[in-house]
């Protein structure tokens, strides 16, 4: 962890962090920080936190890996405000990039009607997330496509895709960036 103040890291002493390159928690070189600008981190008993490539992450960020789950991240970054909330499995590509405000989620932390309340989320390489987007459970982006800002990806993206609305829907294929 390359972590720069204000940085607040709570680990459970069974959680595993596998760093095969870096990540950085860059909240540096913001001015006039208040405790919502803090990069959050916390990686529950028996979680996982692997990253296999160099990934930032900006201030306000929170980043949370719960009891049993894995989070995999390869190459990229987070804008500011990113929230990725791991209960089961999250897959982060190589070269991603996440702009402001984006929530990625693989749970719903309820049931309704004994629906499963989690479900795994795969981001392929080369994807780009807009500002405002929401990543719901079960979801796969497939590589090399975008998420227009605000969007709320509920059902897979197909390669090279770009997808907006809510709930987001094709608007063009067969893109590249």
């Amino acid at each position: 962890f390359y972590a720069y103040k204000p940085v607040s890291i709570s680990k459970s002493p069974t959680s595993i962090v596998d760093i095969e390159g870096s990540i950085d928690f860059n909240v540096s070189q913001t001015q006039g920080l208040k405790n919502k600008d803090c990069a959050y981190i916390v990686l529950s008993d028996n979680s996982r936190l692997k990253c296999s490539g160099n990934f930032v992450f900006s201030g306000g960020s929170r980043l949370g890996v719960m009891k049993n789950a894995k989070l995999e991240i390869g190459s990229g970054y987070c804008n500011y405000g990113t929230k990725i909330y791991c209960f089961n499995s999250i897959k982060i590509g190589n070269n991603v990039a996440i702009a402001e405000d984006v929530i990625i989620r693989d749970s719903d932390n309820h049931t309704i009607d004994g629906a499963p309340n989690t479900s795994p989320i795969v981001i392929g390489d080369n994807v780009w997330i807009g500002m405002g987007a929401k990543i719901l459970k079960g979801v796969t982006i497939g590589n090399g496509s975008v998420v227009a800002a605000g969007a709320i990806v509920t059902k897979d993206v197909c390669e090279n895709t770009i997808v907006a609305g809510i709930p987001a829907r094709p608007i063009k294929e067969n893109i590249s960036w």
